[in-house]
């Protein structure tokens, strides 16, 4: 088991256009894991619990942290962490001059608890290549068989599964 993960380059310092370009790692997932999917794996794992009743138990539990997230509550979860939210506003030039109008988002943060903070320690690395890169190796597979039993190509990405995890490069950075 291991962390796949790609390279691209990005600038050293994101807010300056003018700096250098440096070689960072991207993680990807190999494939996205739904509530359907987790349930069956907690399931599999000798719970005494059928894959419905802890997808209903976790759909439940989604709610639950949204609804207390809207009342202004953070949600700690033991080993997994805590939910929280964060806001995005404009600026004011004093608090008199400030009113709820100027929120102009909310964003939802998880607070990793020493559980998830630690994963360095156990985690092993793959590189793969890029899914840009995945994707032309996959069409040119599929050019070169439709050649040799004569049908012929499609120009779609095969249905490309898996994705980055945040670490994809902005569309302007170079892949190498």
């Amino acid at each position: 088991m291991a962390i796949n993960y790609s390279l691209a380059a990005r600038l050293s310092k994101p807010n300056d256009k003018g700096s250098e370009k440096k070689i960072y790692a991207a993680a990807q997932y190999q494939e996205l894991i739904g509530l359907a999917e987790l349930s069956a794996h907690i399931s599999s794992h000798g719970s005494p619990f059928s894959k419905g009743t802890i997808m209903g138990l976790l759909t439940d539990t989604v709610a639950c942290i949204r609804e207390n997230l809207l009342k202004g509550n953070k949600v700690q979860l033991g080993d997994m962490g805590a939910f929280f939210v964060t806001l995005s506003s404009e600026g004011s030039d004093s608090a008199d001059d400030f009113n709820a109008s100027m929120i102009k988002g909310v964003n939802v943060r998880w607070s990793a608890s020493e559980e998830f903070r630690t994963l360095l320690n156990e985690a092993t690395f793959r590189q793969v290549a890029t899914r840009e890169l995945q994707a032309q190796s996959r069409k040119e597979m599929r050019l070169a068989v439709d050649q040799v039993i004569g049908t012929g190509g499609s120009d779609d990405d095969g249905g490309n599964t898996g994705g980055n995890n945040g670490g994809q490069a902005d569309p302007g950075d170079v892949t190498p």
